[in-house]
């Protein structure tokens, strides 16, 4: 199943650009139209991360862990506006994240997680506004819950989010906003999170790289309401088709951690990750 929805995911984010340069202009507009924070321990990017784990919530302990992502923020409806300048659009976002113990030699899957959204975009001059249905589910890995008789939790959230940006100047973005889950499981579990943040870009090239640093700040009631702070200092790699895809960048994680089947604990990592967004 996993291997299937991987797949899956990687076929969407393939297909973006072929489907929008086809059909009707209200249908699949330019993938600029749905844009992607810098930062943050769950968007929908494609990435390969390689993580040192100082404090870790499983059972591993510190060492050295992997992560990986197949993910795509698909635009699907051009509701307002024109393909060149879009006020309304109307898409899907999927991603699933898998993390890897690299501390023992079978290189155990620990845990998975997912996320299925359905964004609705309002452009203004100064930003935009999304508010999306949001999916996310959780599952321990086979060969740690072999390895630790773990079996997790069956943790699912169905909620609703609203996230307001701005960009008070070109090479500055602030966000903030704020989720509510109508639909959890376990059914005590807490509903609110309250999200911030901010990325700093250099607008001129610096030789090839478009260097940033970005930050996102998460307070889920979940964990008390302490925060999730990740940190990336990185750049933009050189452009592919005319199109900036890829960036590299270091990346520190402090906080409750982001593993839905360890979302009690904390986690201390910095890693050196690589996200493409298509």
């Amino acid at each position: 199943m996993l291997r299937s929805i991987l797949v899956g995911l990687t076929l969407l984010a393939s297909l973006q650009g072929n489907l929008s340069a086809q059909g009707p202009e209200w249908l699949f507009p330019p993938a600029e139209s749905m844009p992607v924070l810098l930062a943050g321990p769950r968007n929908p990017v494609n990435s390969a991360s390689l993580l040192g784990v100082l404090r870790n919530p499983n059972a591993h302990g510190r060492g050295v862990e992997a992560e990986l992502s197949i993910g795509s923020a698909l635009p699907v409806f051009l509701i307002g506006g024109t393909s060149e300048a879009p006020t309304v659009v109307l898409g899907i976002e999927a991603v699933a994240y898998a993390r890897f113990a690299l501390q023992v030699l079978q290189r155990e899957l620990v845990s998975t997680d997912w996320v299925f959204a359905v964004p609705l975009f309002w452009h203004r001059p100064e930003g935009w506004f999304r508010f999306r249905f949001y999916h996310s589910s959780s599952h321990m890995g086979d060969e740690y819950s072999r390895r630790f008789e773990d079996r997790g939790l069956n943790v699912s959230r169905d909620a609703v989010d609203v996230l307001a940006f701005r960009a008070p100047r070109p090479d500055l973005g602030l966000w903030a906003g704020a989720r509510f889950a109508y639909n959890v499981k376990p059914e005590d579990d807490k509903r609110w999170v309250l999200r911030f943040g901010a990325q700093l870009e250099e607008e001129d090239r610096v030789g090839l790289l478009h260097p940033f640093v970005a930050t996102d700040v998460e307070l889920d009631e979940e964990s008390g309401m302490r925060p999730r702070v990740e940190v990336r200092i990185g750049s933009w790699l050189p452009e592919v088709n005319g199109n900036r895809t890829l960036t590299l960048s270091i990346v520190g994680l402090t906080g409750p951690t982001p593993l839905g089947q360890f979302r009690f604990r904390n986690t201390t990592q910095v890693g050196l990750s690589l996200q493409g967004r298509f």
